[in-house]
């Protein structure tokens, strides 16, 4: 049964960080405020995070976390690994869906605003809504953190995490880069320790990289 006791007048913002990377989790946040709070998230600097330094959105998220309501969930690359259609699953955006809508359960916002991870906004909204216990005006948006402050900074609070966490793995695990295909410096950390247990956990298997540089290794004998 859904459920209809939304926050009167509060809005929310919702973004992740690191779907695309091979290496450490994903990190999906939100952020939520009331209508009359939004000036002061532009009074804070909030914007895609893209744009920002990373000292600078360190300062923003602290003061996000202290005067707004921020949540966020960081996905295990086991947990991705195994949504993907080709080990079985129902694919990473179904996995997105389902996390956003435990997200922002607590906060039962009057508006959801989304970065959406489908660029069919129409599929995304639907398919959101299915995920929700409640009822919702749910926004799904391309580039959403260039077009709402509150999704803007959801990807603040999203990025920071992940950051934080990466370089944690980094002292456990030596210095792979960021954690994306694109980055040769993933690519080599990976070429070269393809095949140890310590890195499983934290590798999403069935993302093609892996697979090519699974290739690549068995080309060289």
């Amino acid at each position: 049964m859904r459920r209809s006791t939304l926050a009167k007048g509060l809005l929310c913002g919702v973004d992740e960080a690191g779907r695309g990377c091979v290496v450490g989790p994903l990190v999906i946040a939100a952020v939520a405020a009331e209508r009359d709070e939004l000036p002061l998230l532009k009074a804070l600097g909030v914007a895609d995070s893209k744009t920002l330094s990373p000292r600078r959105r360190e300062e923003i998220f602290e003061k996000l976390r202290t005067s707004f309501r921020v949540g966020y969930m960081a996905v295990t690359p086991r947990r991705i690994s195994s949504c993907l259609r080709v080990n079985g699953g129902d694919g990473l955006n179904e996995l997105e869906y389902g996390v956003m809508a435990e997200l922002v359960q607590s906060f039962r916002p009057r508006i959801l605003f989304v970065d959406s991870p489908d660029r069919d906004v129409r599929r995304a909204r639907r398919r959101l809504l299915e995920k929700l216990e409640m009822e919702m005006d749910v926004r799904c948006m391309v580039k959403g953190d260039r077009r709402h402050v509150l999704v803007a900074a959801a990807s603040i609070v999203a990025k920071v995490v992940r950051d934080r966490k990466v370089e944690m793995l980094r002292r456990r695990l030596g210095d792979f880069g960021s954690g994306y295909p694109s980055d040769p410096k993933t690519r080599k950390w990976l070429l070269e320790n393809l095949g140890q247990a310590a890195i499983k956990p934290y590798i999403r298997t069935g993302w093609a990289t892996l697979e090519n540089l699974r290739q690549t290794r068995l080309d060289e004998f």
